[in-house]
């Protein structure tokens, strides 16, 4: 992604340009080894899905979105259209934020498509971002 480690429009952080898929963090659930330990023998992480490696964050919240409505979305209730619309919506406006982020990628390196990627992606968390504050302060007076 070009124009994430510039951004002249934005004094306080970056977005380095990196894929969402690269290396991840290691899962803390189970060590990056993949599997845990059960009383019925060793399975596949549930946080990690096996791969040791936590999933991007967009996996992530499609995962506990899905999760969140498998849960309580079963039933007729109330209760259950709620939370069925409310996952609609999640995952809508998600899709609405990355065609956003794609389409200020783009426009180039113009300051206002800048902020536009910078806005979008601070709401997905598909890139991160560096805090670069200390880099642009002025060194204190002796």
């Amino acid at each position: 992604m070009r124009g994430f480690a510039r951004e002249p429009a934005r004094a306080h952080g970056t977005m380095p340009a990196v894929a969402s898929s690269s290396v991840g963090q290691s899962c803390g659930n189970c060590y990056g080894e993949g599997q845990v330990s059960t009383d019925a023998g060793p399975v596949a992480c549930p946080d990690c899905g096996g791969a040791g490696v936590l999933p991007t964050n967009n996996v992530l919240v499609e995962w506990r979105a899905g999760a969140v409505e498998r849960a309580h979305g079963a039933g007729q209730d109330q209760i259950a259209q709620d939370i069925r619309w409310l996952v609609f919506e999640l995952r809508r406006s998600r899709l609405a934020l990355t065609k956003m982020l794609a389409l200020a990628e783009e426009m180039g390196e113009d300051p206002a498509a800048q902020q536009l990627r910078f806005i979008a992606n601070q709401a997905l968390g598909l890139y991160p971002i560096s805090d670069v504050t200390a880099s642009h302060q002025k060194p204190p007076r002796s």
